[in-house]
């Protein structure tokens, strides 16, 4: 197995996509080939579902790594690096069954699909992920195919009274985590072990580990990398720690590989 002598690990949504975005940038592509010529991995680390962020980065899909699903699933050219992490179909099917009472929608990712009741497909018909191929929808939970991996709340305009009552219930078991103006995840790991979890499979010590990340689903990926930063439009709440302000991903990435070049 190859081993690198550094990893980037990069969010998506509100860092390699500014918010409004819905391609990447062929700049990003030709980063990833440099950061391969000075023996660097790049990370896809993000809250999307697997199937979600294949396509977004089909020009480099088979020289990075995919942690998705805020690490419950990790790919690298094509294979599972670690066993998924998920949720029990008992307590998922719980989760499911309180969001809709208070008033979210939930939107289970599994290892086959993208979940959602059949009564949310008006309300959300709007949303890019229902015209995909891998949405299913579902009357009653046992029609859920696969393993549960993550389950998001969609929210609308009752975010903060659902977020409070989903860690009421569930903050001690799992990583509850705002991941979108009006959406958050109940994940039963998280970037930052993820990010652990690859830079020992690649030999690479922490220390050469960098993130990059916006939002609350990001903050232990960035605690756990050897420098953290935060791009300029990150959520408030990760503003307010101590990482590096980013304003160009990119050009940053750069300057840490030709540090990195200029040591060997």
């Amino acid at each position: 197995m190859r081993t690198y002598a550094g990893i980037v690990f990069c969010d998506v949504d509100g860092t390699i996509l500014p918010h409004g975005e819905r391609e990447v940038s062929s700049d990003f592509f030709a980063l990833v080939e440099e950061a391969r010529q000075a023996d660097f991995l790049v990370c896809i680390s993000s809250g999307r579902f697997h199937e979600a962020l294949l396509p977004l980065f089909s020009p480099v899909s088979s020289k990075v790594v995919f942690s998705a699903s805020n690490g419950c699933r990790v790919l690298y050219q094509g294979t599972e690096l670690f066993p998924n992490h998920g949720i029990d179909r008992p307590l998922a099917e719980q989760i499911t069954s309180s969001l809709h009472a208070w008033g979210a929608t939930a939107l289970i990712s599994t290892t086959d699909a993208i979940c959602l009741p059949t009564v949310a497909r008006e309300q959300l018909k709007a949303k890019s992920y229902l015209a995909k191929g891998y949405t299913r929808f579902f009357d009653t939970f046992s029609e859920v195919p696969g393993d549960v991996l993550q389950i998001t709340a969609v929210c609308d305009g009752n975010l903060p009274t659902v977020l409070a009552k989903s860690r009421e219930a569930w903050g001690s078991a799992f990583h509850v985590v705002t991941t979108g103006k009006e959406m958050f995840d109940i994940c039963p790991t998280s970037k930052g072990i993820s990010l652990r979890a690859i830079s020992e499979h690649f030999s690479v010590p922490i220390t050469h580990t960098y993130a990059f990340g916006d939002d609350e689903n990001d903050i232990p990926m960035l605690e756990a990398a050897g420098k953290g930063y935060i791009m300029g439009n990150a959520h408030q709440g990760v503003k307010d720690r101590e990482f590096e302000h980013c304003h160009d991903l990119i050009g940053t990435i750069r300057k840490i590989l030709a540090k990195e070049i200029e040591k060997c």
